[in-house]
């Protein structure tokens, strides 16, 4: 009788795991901020691909990069440098699915800035003043600003670099006076606009994707890159990003300008 009760619980499980996808993310934000954002295109992808999805998250970015790259998550939500260090991990990894296409009002852009009404209004101000950073994973609260600060002969005048993990933390320290100036995403400097000054502003960059582990079986696969192809539910993609105006192809060398920029970035760290 144990023997067919148990034998009965590892069919139930494997059939539950079949219809079951594992959707992860860079958490840029807080983790249960990011899942609301997320849910209204994870529900349009259950309804493609006839399986239920579960948000899940690293412990930080480089856990959640580590994830990406060992295949733990089926489909996924990332960033571009994120999705870079996957690839160096494991260069089969990933299938990328579609980019989130954004209107010519809101780039993906990193701003570097300072306290309203601060004295850090440019470059040079910041010399020997203590800069905060998101983490040290991410395209437009490190690696882009970073690379900005570098070209201006700045960095090396910096007196120290933090990191605090999440683009919102960053926006909230320099408000609060702990760091002379930080930088975040476009969207995190909107949200913030009354309470910073702007210092810089980068060149536009390939933005965040949707990719899939190479592991996910052929004919699912097949269903997200139909659901992306063919996507309509511009509500949910709002949900994301206020720009999202559709999803569009994406490929590898769209990759290559960001790629560049992270080794100079990395060649003095």
């Amino acid at each position: 009788m144990k023997a067919i009760l148990l034998t009965l619980f590892f069919l139930t499980f494997h059939l539950f795991a079949s219809d079951t996808l594992v959707f992860g993310a860079i958490a840029t934000v807080n983790p249960e901020i990011m899942k609301k954002k997320l849910t209204p295109l994870m529900k349009e992808i259950e309804k493609a691909t006839n399986k239920h999805l579960i948000f899940k998250t690293g412990y930080n970015y480089a856990d959640t990069i580590k994830k990406f790259a060992d295949g733990t998550f089926d489909i996924g939500y990332i960033g571009p440098a994120p999705y870079i260090k996957v690839k160096n991990i494991n260069k089969n990894a990933l299938i990328l699915l579609a980019g989130i296409k954004n209107s010519q009002k809101s780039p993906f852009r990193s701003v570097i800035f300072s306290k309203k009404g601060s004295k850090y209004r440019t470059y040079n101000d910041l010399k020997n003043q203590d800069f905060a950073f998101g983490s040290p994973n991410s395209t437009l609260s490190y690696y882009v600003p970073k690379y900005m600060l570098q070209k201006e002969n700045i960095a090396q005048e910096i007196k120290r670099f933090r990191f605090m993990g999440r683009h919102d933390k960053v926006a909230q320290y320099v408000i609060m006076g702990r760091y002379a100036a930080g930088a975040v995403k476009q969207s995190v400097a909107n949200k913030y606009a009354k309470y910073i000054q702007v210092i810089a502003t980068s060149k536009p960059l390939v933005g965040f994707a949707i990719v899939a582990s190479t592991k996910l079986d052929p004919k699912t696969i097949k269903k997200l890159q139909h659901l992306f192809e063919n996507f309509h539910n511009i509500k949910a993609l709002k949900q994301i990003k206020k720009s999202a105006i559709g999803f569009e192809k994406r490929e590898d060398s769209q990759y290559n300008r960001l790629r560049k920029i992270m080794q100079e970035v990395d060649k003095y760290k």
